[in-house]
């Protein structure tokens, strides 16, 4: 029992209570053990200034102890043992704030620990194990233990508050297991290895029965809409603060209905975001280049709205929310009116992890994967976001085109973060990559061409951008006025997405008109 291990510190334990007392009930457990206590009084002290004083020497102690007594602490980067450190002082002043109810083994408010280990996630189990957790623990009550008059209101209060620490420590041991144990439990049975072959294989573009057996095992099926998104991990970051930034991303995106794959693959971190509504964007389906662009440039997308921002290339901002990736700034949502976004102040580990800002209600869209993906990555390099794309070999082709992006990414000026793959297509096709020359061909080439290559939308277009951008000159080669020229451009935008006016889409047009063009011509290559 754990009132037989009670250290003593110069307090002589209390005479058992009378039997009349003991035949009322009294909670089980841990609490009919400990010496019982007739106080009306917290044994806690009320004075301010003593707190302070406690908890900074308490949290100094410990972390000199733990630097004595254990071997893993003094192996952690700076980064995690000051988000260790947040953990350690949370638990102590949970404490201070728990015992001030505190009367007796039996008059005491519930004990809530759950708080303490909000950022214990499972994927840091590779730098603090369970064990370890414990044992810093242990060691922050054995230091309170050792000093409690530090915070006793008296030294005859000192034993109530050695009561009181007991039943506090127990709490904070069993929501350390739970919380570990839930952290596993949100991050499904997946496991390092098994992510990492996922990873690989989509990367590979091998989606067979063995694949599909594995990933369907974990929620994804044929009908899963996946987008993913490829970056290096942040440089800053311990393998702790990773994994708490990772489990945060996890358990939001788990309570809004989804499901998440990320692995390291060569230099770069993978992620692979499932859905299984039909659909994670909101977004015009008859204008996705618009959209894509308006994200790229670094707009607030959510609900069918999407407004410019004020940053988000890398290295600074553009205040006209415009980049060398696409023109479009802005798109008005189907009300007419603008969706102003309000971001809470960040909290101390949101100031430490990077506030994603995503409420907890918030449904799974592009925009909020976006937002909760981005502080996983390194801030001084470009991360690329792939295409929704549905089932397994739309999740396959959703990460090789977020690999593909990032690598293409060094030819974009003031490059968009995320920058979207489409937004590269050009750069992509330039170095061997399939599926964007693909892309451009039945995406844009074929979508102009409508099964006939003498149409007049296809022949407005290639002579458009072959005469420079020169609405005259292809008036002029056409023989028709330069209205009818305006009226078929405005038509392609409408059956492609991009607009051949704009000096970037164009570049995106020409491209995947030479490239219809040569395939039509050696259809065998």
């Amino acid at each position: 029992m754990v009132a037989e291990n009670i250290p003593q510190h110069g307090a002589s334990i209390p005479a058992q209570p009378a039997a009349h007392e003991l035949a009322q009930s009294q909670p089980s457990g841990l609490q009919s053990s400990v010496p019982q206590s007739t106080s009306s009084a917290s044994p806690l002290t009320d004075d301010p200034d003593r707190i302070a004083t406690a908890t900074k020497r308490y949290l100094e102690i410990s972390e000199n102890r733990l630097s004595a007594q254990t071997d893993w602490y003094t192996e952690l980067v700076p980064s995690d043992k000051a988000l260790l450190h947040m953990v350690c002082e949370t638990a102590v002043r949970g404490f201070i704030t728990w015992a001030q109810s505190y009367r007796s083994p039996r008059n005491y408010a519930p004990v809530s620990t759950g708080h303490i280990f909000l950022v214990a996630p499972v994927e840091f189990m590779r730098s603090i194990k369970l064990s370890q957790t414990l044992d810093a623990t242990r060691i922050i009550v054995e230091v309170i233990v050792d000093n409690l008059d530090m915070l006793a209101s008296s030294g005859a209060a000192q034993q109530d508050l050695l009561n009181a620490a007991l039943i506090y420590s127990r709490s904070v041991a069993f929501s350390a297991a739970e919380v570990y144990a839930n952290a596993a439990e949100v991050h499904g049975t997946w496991d390092a290895r098994d992510e990492a072959f996922v990873i690989e294989s989509l990367i590979g573009g091998e989606t067979g029965t063995s694949l599909q057996a594995r990933m369907t095992s974990f929620r994804w099926t044929s009908q899963t809409q996946s987008i993913a998104f490829v970056g290096k991990p942040d440089s800053t970051s311990g393998e702790l603060r990773a994994g708490m930034q990772q489990d945060r991303l996890r358990r939001h995106v788990s309570a809004m209905g989804g499901f998440v794959c990320m692995s390291q693959h060569q230099d770069l971190l993978v992620t692979l975001f499932g859905s299984p509504e039909q659909g994670i964007p909101d977004t015009d389906p008859e204008h996705p280049a618009a959209y894509a662009h308006a994200l790229a440039s670094g707009a607030t997308i959510g609900s069918g709205h999407i407004t410019p921002t004020s940053s988000g290339t890398i290295g600074g901002s553009d205040s006209t929310g415009s980049s060398a990736a696409g023109s479009h700034s802005a798109v008005v949502s189907h009300s007419g009116e603008h969706n102003a976004t309000h971001v809470a102040a960040p909290s101390s580990l949101d100031a430490m992890l990077g506030d994603a800002g995503a409420s907890p209600d918030e449904r799974l869209s592009i925009d909020s994967l976006s937002r909760l993906v981005m502080p996983l990555f390194d801030a001084q390099h470009p991360v690329c976001m792939g295409p929704v794309r549905q089932g397994f070999e739309g999740a396959s082709y959703t990460v090789r085109a977020a690999l593909g992006g990032y690598h293409a990414a060094s030819a974009i000026a003031n490059c968009p973060r995320p920058l979207a793959s489409n937004d590269v297509l050009p750069e992509r096709a330039l170095f061997g990559d399939a599926d964007a020359r693909n892309e451009l061909y039945n995406d844009i080439y074929a979508m102009l061409k409508q099964n006939n290559d003498k149409n007049s939308v296809l022949a407005t277009v290639k002579a458009y951008l072959f005469n420079g951008g020169s609405l005259d000159k292809t008036a002029q080669e056409l023989s028709v006025h330069p209205n009818t020229v305006r009226y078929r451009l405005r038509r392609s935008v409408d059956l492609t997405g991009w607009d051949p006016t704009d000096p970037r889409e164009a570049y995106v047009l020409l491209t995947a008109l030479k490239i219809g063009m040569i395939q039509d011509s050696n259809p065998d290559l």
